[in-house]
């Protein structure tokens, strides 16, 4: 196998910021990143494209400094997901009668057909459909009941569906960015991927991904993806309530968010004040600590009290044993670990991959909260990419024969948001390009 054709590329095209990455697996199974860029976001709201020209500039941008980054290599084809309040969650079953008395493989794969054709409504597109329990005879929680002796089998299915729409504004906004859509997967299905231990799945646990413009939701029991949606609230919501609240500017409000607010007001330091500058008319003014967290506890509590019916809705609550994770720049909010413990009643940790990492220079921009999207995407296609061989072209060498064997590393600034990748990581690439590789996947 040529193992530069391993390499896959992914972007997470978020509300804030576009994320890009390029990774493969290692030998001992790690997951090597040998090029990391981001840029501000535009032409999406709540997670959703809503301007195809801007987007692409976006996509672009982020795209371009990868490529930047590594010497003579292009990439054609990128990974990325889709994300939106009109993401749906259904359970799906049917059943087939057996005549010959043994569940066969063409029996299940019937049942995963016909939940296929009845889970989608106008419009919609399933993306994902995982089997949940099978039932052989009246015994339930059977996992696979191929080769069993039965005489009727139910197939209980977990269908995740999205708007077309949702894909082709992507696809349209990357191609008008120069490049192609390799695949596409819903956001929070792929969450978990990096960021959740398979002990985690199967004790039961919640991800909660707080986004600018969406908070990801996703529910794991005995290491099945039982829920997977988003709501359409986040950051820029919160933000807006205190532009609002507190008559200041958009970018003072962001600015006083991210330094003095916190999301539980039992922590808030008593006579505390952020002091907003005067600006082109609009007065200099203090505002509290304290009234600055009530603005934001109350909209917190709005989107938690969404996230809570949404799981309320799977009537595993009781049953979960590993707690909730944050993830995403939301969770960055002071507090907020014990507003989410208060009015759920669980245990709260932040989260970080739990994939291990093969030691890189991006190590830092990755072992956080924020990206459990951008690795889950990257996981996901590359799973996806192993499932097909690795079909060449989604990033070429641009070389000549002669200099393939000698890969060069770029070295950007930090405005460029790209690190400086110095020798290190032409040392990281010596050995991952072979001599005959003309291609990389």
């Amino acid at each position: 196998m040529n193992l530069t054709r391993e390499l896959v590329a992914a972007i997470d095209i978020g509300t804030l910021r576009t994320r890009g990455v390029i990774g493969r697996f290692t030998s001992d199974g790690k997951l090597e990143i040998i090029a990391f860029s981001e840029t501000l976001t535009q032409g999406v709201r709540n997670g959703v494209v809503v301007n195809i020209d801007e987007a692409a500039l976006s996509i672009k941008t982020v795209i371009s400094l990868l490529e930047n980054s590594l010497h003579n290599l292009k990439v054609k084809k990128v990974y990325a997901g889709i994300s939106g309040q009109k993401i749906t969650n259904r359970q799906v079953s049917g059943y087939r009668m057996i005549d010959n008395g043994e569940v066969t493989q063409t029996i299940i794969n019937s049942l995963i057909g016909e939940a296929q054709r009845h889970s989608n409504g106008p419009g919609e597109k399933i993306y994902h459909l995982t089997p949940e329990e099978f039932v052989v005879d009246g015994e339930r929680g059977v996992n696979n009941p191929v080769g069993m002796a039965a005489r009727r089998v139910d197939g209980l299915f977990r269908v995740v569906t999205a708007p077309e729409s949702y894909e082709q504004n992507l696809k349209r906004s990357i191609e008008k960015g120069g490049y192609e859509l390799a695949g596409v997967f819903i956001n929070p299905y792929v969450q978990g991927s990096g960021f959740l231990s398979k002990d985690e799945k199967e004790a039961g646990v919640i991800l909660l991904d707080f986004g600018a413009g969406t908070t990801g939701v996703s529910l794991y029991y005995e290491n099945k993806l039982r829920l997977a949606v988003e709501l359409p609230f986040g950051g820029n919501v919160i933000s807006n309530d205190i532009r609002e609240g507190c008559n200041i500017i958009p970018r003072h409000a962001e600015m006083v968010k991210m330094q003095c607010g916190y999301a539980f007001s039992e922590l808030v330091p008593d006579n505390k004040f952020a002091q907003i500058p005067e600006v082109e008319g609009w007065h200099a003014k203090e505002i509290s600590f304290r009234n600055l967290s009530g603005i934001i506890q109350a909209r917190l509590e709005e989107i938690i009290e969404g996230v809570i019916y949404q799981l309320d809705s799977t009537k595993l609550l009781n049953k979960l044993g590993a707690g909730i994770v944050l993830a995403g720049g939301g969770s960055n909010m002071r507090g907020i670990d014990k507003l989410v413990s208060f009015m759920t009643g669980f245990d709260v940790r932040f989260g970080k991959p739990a994939i291990p990492l093969k030691e890189s220079l991006f190590n830092e921009q990755l072992m956080n909260t924020q990206s459990a999207n951008l690795l889950g995407l990257l996981i996901n296609g590359l799973y996806q990419a192993r499932s097909l061989n690795y079909p060449p072209g989604k990033i070429v060498s641009n070389a000549p024969e002669e200099t393939r064997t000698k890969p060069q590393v770029k070295t950007h600034g930090i405005k460029t948001m790209v690190s400086d990748l110095f020798g290190k990581a032409k040392e990281s690439l010596n050995g991952l390009i072979a001599e005959e590789d003309s291609e990389i996947h």
